[in-house]
């Protein structure tokens, strides 16, 4: 996607008549800035309705050109090749920040992003589960330095005041600055068995013509034009071992065939089960001997050509990491596998294994290759597939537990953790644990300890919190790696990071690691970012220069203490603007000290101008239903409202309800009925199958089912107070799935309640 194209931004207003659906608080504002004098200002109100815009019009019209310098920027974190797991609009995306910054960033963007339509690969800060959590800011900016830190398995480049995330000495998950960091230090990583999703790859656009250039006779070669394509086991491993020793050729744009170049006669197993695929696909393919290799006289390779132009475009697309170079060293791993289920996860690892690796599948193997992102790739995706992985420069390392190699890692947790314990209970008198832990007590070198080790010694402790907090450790996917070495570079480009609300914290690297994000919340952001921009200078014949905090009621009660000093000290120099969702959050000095901007969500005929200014813009067309379920999903959000509409009109310039559903991965109205309607009637498998079936379909949360429940609640055709019970239920089982519940059980439960209820 051009960068040109991001509609948030190519439709965001840049002056205050621009601005939809707040023409009260833009004249208040207008005003200010007309007298060119200002008090401090809180902005309050939902996303999506303009307080952002409207912060960045006051300071564009105050300051002209030099409005970036008079503005505040936040800090960012890793460098751009960093690699991450995302999921946008449902898909799950192996990329890295330099790829994020294409989709998000415009030239002429300040360094930080409001992004809603994005959750990165995180954990559950109280479970400590694996999980996507979303993002609300993408974060950029320049430094000289970096600080590149290897470890085992893998590496990263840090700004030297980014944070990483370990463990503390009572198993505590904390920060520590990179610049603190040295050789041994113990990092934070993973591996689980992620759940994954039926999955398919959709062919439609990729579609051959079934006509000669006459336009009069059907050709009788295209026999095998799919819609889509379920990405079966035997598809998994064909597209895995596609990456490892496939290529493709297209003439004209017209004739497209696959190629996988094999060892003869070794690999002849692997050839024959090529050819069994593309049968069962109806696919038609030739197979032919070849001369490779130092003795040109001997056939020592064999050929399978399959004859699919729309398959060979599909390849080209999705294969490579820049179209114009579909060469080996560009290639990366098809995205669609990373929401696969496990099966299709290993098999299709198992392919390009086929054809790239060497070892005992099942127990150790070694993948070389040319291609750095493929590598990566293996890694993260093996993890996710519950597979101990490394990272090296020219090769991946996939490591089962089933075997007895010493070098196995995914079993390992800092041993302070239960030594700093036990000296504080004073159970170091049990020689049994003095045993157990001897490697530990007596060698320097053993700074880990087993997973079993700490659960056979669990049995000793008698704190039920102590040893909750390590049940909870040794029972995660998470275990550590050791630092090997670290050292501080000259840098001069972009460093990135995002802000996770719900955790901060977010996994990175070529083998992934667990990063503090930058969305610092704490007194320092206060005392020390905030305070030397206030007391500076403004860049040019301006009275004073703007802060704007958005998100500020997440912003810890010291720090907003903090605030208030810093406001009332700099006034002179330095204007507020105050950004958040729920003023109730703001303690009552700052409030007391701005004057208070109440935004509301925009109503349903701004929304549909704007849609329809987009449509007349963009050349598209759009139903009126389907401006009806946009505002509905939407909320007034007119952020969210272009963003489901540009991946909508990318796949059909004629929008109607079904595609915007689908795009945003809703939940239809009827289906949430159907589920609740075989509720109440005491139907609770029927019940259960349609959730399932509606969650897995649409990639949604537990939480997401909790809203679509609640909303459709009020349609139910039952008395109301039944209706107040049920939301009161759903309030309950709300709160027990952030504190860190099971939310498919809760949702089991929630719908059993309402069998009850129903009665």
């Amino acid at each position: 996607m051009a960068k040109s194209s991001i509609w948030t931004e190519k439709y965001r207003p840049s002056t205050f008549k621009e601005i939809r659906g707040q023409e009260k608080i833009v004249e208040r504002a207008e005003a200010f800035v007309k007298q060119k004098n200002m008090p401090h200002l809180l902005f309050s109100g939902p996303a999506g309705v303009g307080k952002t815009t409207l912060a960045l019009v006051i300071a564009k019209t105050l300051f002209g050109d030099s409005w970036p310098e008079n503005l505040l920027e936040l800090n960012a974190s890793v460098t751009g090749d960093t690699p991450i797991l995302i999921r946008k609009n449902g898909e799950v995306i192996r990329t890295n920040f330099e790829e994020l910054e294409s989709l998000y960033f415009d030239k002429n963007d300040t360094d930080r992003k409001i992004v809603d339509d994005l959750e990165i690969l995180s954990i559950g800060k109280k479970d400590l589960k694996v999980k996507f959590s979303k993002v609300g800011y993408i974060f950029r900016h320049k430094v000289g330095k970096t600080v590149n830190i290897k470890y085992e398995g893998g590496k990263i480049k840090t700004s030297l005041n980014h944070s990483i995330i370990i463990f503390d000495e009572e198993g505590n998950l904390v920060k520590k600055e990179c610049k603190y960091l040295k050789k041994g230090d113990l990092l934070i990583t993973f591996k689980t068995d992620f759940k994954g999703i039926d999955t398919s790859i959709k062919l439609k656009k990729y579609k051959e013509m079934n006509l000669l250039k006459s336009g009069l006779i059907r050709n009788p070669k295209i026999n095998h034009n799919f819609e889509e394509l379920m990405i079966t086991n035997e598809i998994a491993w064909l597209l895995g071992l596609y990456t490892a020793e496939g290529c493709t050729s297209l003439r004209n744009g017209t004739s497209g065939q696959i190629i996988y170049t094999l060892g003869y006669p070794q690999e002849q197993v692997l050839v024959n089960k090529i050819q069994n695929i593309f049968s069962n696909l109806n696919i038609s393919f030739s197979t032919g001997l070849g001369k490779s290799g130092f003795d040109r006289s001997k056939e020592s390779s064999i050929q399978v050509r399959a004859f699919s132009t729309q398959l060979t475009k599909f390849l080209n697309d999705n294969f490579y990491i820049t179209k114009n170079e579909r060469i080996a060293k560009n290639k990366k791993f098809l995205s669609h596998i990373f929401q696969a289920n496990k099966d299709q996860k290993l098999t299709f690892l198992k392919g390009y294994f086929d054809g790239d690796g060497y070892g005992k599948w099942g127990k150790l193997v070694r993948i070389s290759s040319r291609s750095k992102d493929a590598l990566i790739d293996t890694v993260w995706l093996g993890k996710l597939s519950g597979v101990e992985a490394s990272f090296f420069d020219t090769e991946a390392r996939l490591i089962w537990e089933n075997n007895n190699f010493s070098y196995i890692k995914s079993n390992l947790i800092p041993s302070n953790i239960i030594i700093n314990i036990l000296k504080d209970k004073k159970d170091y008198s049990n020689e049994n644990l003095k045993y157990l832990l001897r490697h530990q007590l007596y060698s320097k070198k053993s700074k880990r300890v087993k997973k079993e080790t700490v659960k056979r010694i669990l049995g000793h402790i008698k704190d039920s919190e102590v040893k909750e907090r390590l049940r909870k450790i040794v029972n995660s996917d998470l275990f550590v790696l050791k630092i090997n070495d670290i050292k501080v570079e000259d840098y001069d480009d972009y460093v990135y990071d995002v802000s996770v609300p719900e955790g901060q914290m977010f996994f990175g690297g070529t083998n992934p690691i667990l990063l503090h994000n930058s969305d610092e919340r704490g007194i320092d952001i206060v005392r020390n970012k905030v305070k030397d921009f206030a007391r500076t200078k403004t860049i040019g014949n301006f009275p004073f220069k703007i802060i704007y905090l958005d998100e500020c009621d997440s912003l810890t009660k010291e720090a907003q203490q903090a605030l208030r000093r810093t406001m009332e000290n700099y006034s002179a120099t330095c204007r507020f603007i105050l950004s958040c969702n729920y003023s109730s959050k703001i303690i009552d000095p700052i409030q007391s000290r701005c004057t208070i901007f109440r935004f509301k969500p925009l109503n349903e005929k701004d929304v549909s101008d704007m849609i329809k200014q987009i449509s007349k813009n963009e050349k598209f067309k759009v139903d009126d239903n389907a401006i009806k379920v946009l505002y509905s999903i939407s909320n007034g959000d007119l952020r969210k409202v272009e963003n489901i509409l540009q991946s909508s009109v990318a796949i059909n310039k004629n929008v109607n309800e079904d595609l915007i559903f689908e795009i945003a991965s809703a939940a239809k109205p009827k289906e949430i009925d159907k589920i609740l309607e075989n509720s109440i009637k005491g139907n609770f498998v029927k019940a259960r199958d349609l959730l399932l079936d509606v969650m897995l379909k649409h990639g949604l949360s537990g939480l997401d089912m909790i809203k679509y429940i609640q909303g459709e609640i009020w349609n139910l055709k039952i008395d109301d107070d039944k209706k107040m019970k049920m939301i009161e239920k759903c309030g309950e089982i709300e709160f027990r799935m952030v504190e860190g519940s099971d939310e498919f059980l809760q949702l089991e439960t929630l719908l059993a309640s309402f069998i009850l209820l129903g009665k």
